[in-house]
């Protein structure tokens, strides 16, 4: 009988796991239970490391999804991989998702009222441990499609890197407009929420003719440095600085002749603020857009410089993924045959709704770097997805060993 093969080294079996998904948490919980060996090269700081140096973007681990028809409105949160169960997919009645940041989930919930009319609250949710924090009312009270809000963590303007600050400090940026006078410049304001002092900022306020605000969920804020940045209903952003606490409007960039569909602001990779349009003409496309700096006497001018155009047919290519027809004798007044949907922040992924040749409306998941796209959502709702640095800590591996011996296997598990 010829001898056994050699055992791997460490350095081997520590090469394997790092080419493990990133995308999924369950295969390197799974991997941490194959024995004591694997369970610790993975729990080694010097692993732990090297997958951070390898992984420097989180991963898209979950979906929060609008559901249809719920009065007066539901949510739906689903993993990216539900065969892992990690994160739990959970039913969140009565609540309407407006951001998703650094490991937390911000809602606009309904809550118990005398009379008829509905009051809301905010609500900040974490998907890892089901953990609800509700926010005290703020004065005014939020109001359904008059505000959008964003969470982030406390110290994101302080070089945190947000691998573990889901339980931590965290800041709420609540934004609104009020005055029902078109004729006059409408007042947005913004206020605070800290979670180290459980209280409201004063507000701040600024006015413009043109720059209302963009209420609906499917447009979140974008985080650009110390800077958030929320979406206006014409051709504006509001630009939001931290720890300054000012409010603006910026412009946004300049109208393109043959434009389906903007989305207005997103970070891009180098730190600068993009956004992302649908072009229909020549060919339905996704097209860039850079926001530039330059001094100009004493301050300092912006301007938008127009990037790279993305062939949609090349990126999707499957049989009905999108319309036989050429978009470009479609006219500018007839609804797009596909939208930006959002993005997934700290990443080159966005999401991509397409009207197919059946009439449904599909959900595709792009990454902008590499080309890769993925069809998420057979029928697609708003999405805003969930995203996590996917390393198995200490407590993961107990809870999931817990798991399966209740179930009668052995905590030590081949594959």
């Amino acid at each position: 009988m010829p001898p056994p093969p050699p055992e791997l080294s460490d350095d081997l079996v520590g090469e394997t796991l790092l080419r493990l998904p990133p995308d999924d948490p369950a295969c390197l919980l799974r991997a941490s239970l194959v024995c004591k060996r694997w369970r610790r090269i993975l729990a080694d700081p010097a692993f732990r490391r090297r997958h951070r140096a390898l992984y420097r973007a989180p991963s898209v681990v979950g979906f929060i999804r609008i559901v249809k028809g719920a009065t007066p409105f539901a949510s739906r949160f689903v993993p990216n991989d539900p065969a892992s169960g990690r994160p739990a997919a959970r039913e969140l009645p009565g609540w309407l998702p407006l951001d998703c940041r650094h490991g937390r989930a911000l809602f606009l919930a309904t809550s118990p009222s005398l009379g008829t009319a509905l009051n809301y609250d905010f609500i900040v949710w974490d998907p890892l441990t089901n953990e609800q924090r509700h926010l005290p009312r703020p004065s005014p009270p939020p109001v359904k499609y008059c505000c959008n809000a964003a969470v982030l963590c406390a110290a994101a303007t302080e070089g945190c890197d947000h691998r573990g600050c889901h339980k931590g400090p965290f800041f709420v940026v609540f934004v609104w407009f009020h005055g029902t006078d078109y004729h006059l410049p409408l007042v947005t304001s913004a206020r605070v929420y800290s979670s180290v002092s459980g209280d409201w900022s004063e507000p701040i306020s600024v006015q413009h003719s043109h720059a209302s605000l963009d209420t609906s969920a499917s447009f979140p804020s974008a985080l650009v440095g110390d800077k958030l940045y929320f979406n206006c209903l014409k051709r504006y952003s509001f630009e939001y600085v931290l720890g300054v606490q000012s409010l603006s409007v910026i412009e946004q960039p300049p109208p393109s002749l043959h434009i389906c569909m903007l989305f207005p602001h997103m970070p891009m990779e180098d730190g600068r603020l993009g956004c992302v349009e649908v072009e229909d003409e020549p060919k339905l496309c996704l097209r860039l857009w850079w926001r530039l700096t330059a001094a100009e006497g004493d301050g300092v001018a912006y301007c938008w410089e127009r990037g790279r155009a993305i062939e949609l047919e090349t990126l999707l290519p499957e049989d009905g993924a999108l319309p036989t027809h050429p978009l470009a004798s479609v006219p500018s007044s007839k609804p797009a045959s596909a939208s930006v949907l959002g993005f997934a922040e700290g990443t080159d992924i966005i999401f991509l709704g397409t009207n197919m040749r059946d009439h449904t409306y599909a959900v595709h998941m792009i990454h902008l770097n590499s080309g890769r796209a993925r069809k998420v959502f057979e029928k697609g709702t708003i999405v805003v997805p969930y995203t996590s640095f996917c390393i198995p800590g200490r407590n993961y591996v107990m809870v999931f060993a817990a798991a399966i011996a209740s179930v009668g296997f052995s905590s030590e598990m081949t594959i």
